[in-house]
């Protein structure tokens, strides 16, 4: 299941307001600790948007983490080993998130970050 879609964008404000236009309700609007605003909008019925704003300028490309897919899997552990077997590139190994939970980082065909989240329940 589709956890979230986050991405970088130039202004967090702009960004919010067509969102919230279009149904989302602002569930989150931080400064994370390296100092990105971080808003996140939920929507009616399930899904999130997540996006990143570096002050007053696009974030560089060592920032790409921003830039990411994440899904809840039932079996993460079991998802993680039949990846490795196909060779597929982590960025960063099983290990907690900062809430705690397990997560893990692969890359798709494309390159772009995946966000492998153990689903509950």
């Amino acid at each position: 299941m589709l956890d979230h879609l986050s991405v970088q964008v130039a202004d967090v404000d702009a960004t919010a307001a067509f969102y919230t236009g279009l149904g989302a309700v602002v569930s989150k609007d931080i400064l994370t600790a390296e100092g990105f605003r971080r808003l996140v909008l939920s929507f009616k019925g399930g899904g999130k948007l997540q996006f990143f704003q570096v002050a007053g300028e696009r974030p560089s490309p060592d920032a790409r983490w921003m830039e990411h897919v994440a899904l809840h899997l039932s079996d993460l552990h079991g998802h993680i080993e039949r990846l490795k077997t196909k060779g597929t590139v982590f960025t960063r190994e099983l290990s907690l998130s900062p809430s705690g939970n397990p997560l893990a980082i692969v890359l798709d065909p494309d390159g772009r970050q995946v966000e492998l989240l153990q689903a509950g329940g």
